[in-house]
């Protein structure tokens, strides 16, 4: 091996201990560096959590702050009496009768820091009415909550039946220097009760019935037939085909809303209309179980009259499933 040589594989010896040394030292110093960088990931984290953790707790002291300014009463029977009261008033500011409305308390409820105290509310009246209680409730100032609202047909045409609990809350232990604010009741003619006169514009129990395709300018033949006796007004109308839909109000007087299966459209009869032989002659809106559902309870159906015979359809049921009821089960107006 000559000079020559030599050199060159010291040299390789040389680069080659260099790169392992090279290797070694990347590993020593740049490990450290590595847990390091994930550490102070880690560290931004918490910190950001931290951070959104005290927003949030100021947020929160903010509110409890101004919590005891907003309660009713300091103790649990004054603010019941005073939940009481507030009922009492915005029923009779909404024109509704004081005596169609029954208020029950549902006791206390122990919460941490709180006292949860509430009503069960339940009555009926006028829908518009009935609209104006519910909003003369909820903007009152007070730290309130409406909850469980239904509302269902009342036992008397053009009215509604409605329930919902009325909830309140009670810091305990309460607060030292609390001092209570003056309570501005909410008035009927304010702005924001114009975003509720959507609901009473529409009919809120009526169920959904698609309108009838336009006319095109030319006849359009009949259906065919389908099964069951023909009525003898319309050759093409069958009782099996008209499903009871609806039994709203419309201006104080009762509608019959029938879907036609068979012609896949709408029907509105009201009494003194005749389909097929069979007379509509009132719509009874008095509670009764339901015959075909035990256990269910009906608040209205239609009373038909064919050959002499009354008849009843509940809401959900076709014509064609009327039952034969007895003079004694007839609505007052219709007994003999």
């Amino acid at each position: 091996m000559n000079k020559r040589t030599r050199t060159l594989a010291w040299l390789a010896l040389g680069v080659a201990g260099a790169w392992i040394v090279g290797l070694g030292l990347r590993g020593f110093i740049a490990a450290p560096l590595k847990a390091i960088d994930g550490q102070i990931t880690q560290l931004r984290g918490k910190l950001k959590s931290a951070q959104q953790e005290r927003a949030s707790f100021i947020q929160a002291q903010d509110f409890l702050n101004g919590v005891p300014a907003r309660t009713f009463g300091s103790t649990p029977d004054t603010a019941a009496a005073e939940v009481m009261a507030l009922l009492t008033r915005q029923i009779l500011e909404a024109g509704l009768r004081e005596a169609d409305f029954t208020r029950i308390p549902v006791g206390e409820r122990r919460l941490t820091g709180a006292v949860e105290i509430g009503w069960i509310v339940q009555g009926d009246g006028p829908l518009d009415r009935i609209v104006d209680l519910l909003f003369l409730l909820d903007q009152d100032p007070r730290l309130h909550r409406l909850e469980s609202l239904a509302l269902s047909a009342g036992g008397e045409p053009g009215r509604v039946r409605v329930r919902f609990r009325f909830l309140t809350l009670l810091l305990r232990p309460p607060p030292a220097g609390a001092v209570r604010g003056t309570v501005e009741f909410a008035r009927l003619d304010a702005p924001e009760r114009a975003l509720y006169v959507p609901i009473t514009r529409r009919d809120l129990l009526r169920p959904y019935v698609p309108r009838a395709p336009a006319e095109t300018g030319g006849p359009v033949p009949p259906p065919p037939p389908s099964e069951g006796e023909p009525g003898p007004t319309d050759p093409y109308l069958n009782l099996r085909d008209l499903k009871v839909v609806s039994l709203s109000t419309w201006a104080g007087q009762p509608e019959v809303h029938l879907r036609d299966a068979a012609a896949g459209q709408a029907r509105v009869v009201r009494p003194g209309d005749d389909l097929a032989g069979v007379q509509i002659v009132t719509v009874d809106y008095r509670a009764h179980p339901r015959p075909d559902k035990p256990g269910l309870m009906s608040y209205s159906r239609v009373i038909l009259r064919q050959n002499g015979t009354y008849y009843a359809v509940e809401c959900g049921q076709t014509l064609g499933e009327r039952r034969p009821i007895e003079p004694a089960d007839l609505p007052v107006d219709l007994r003999e």
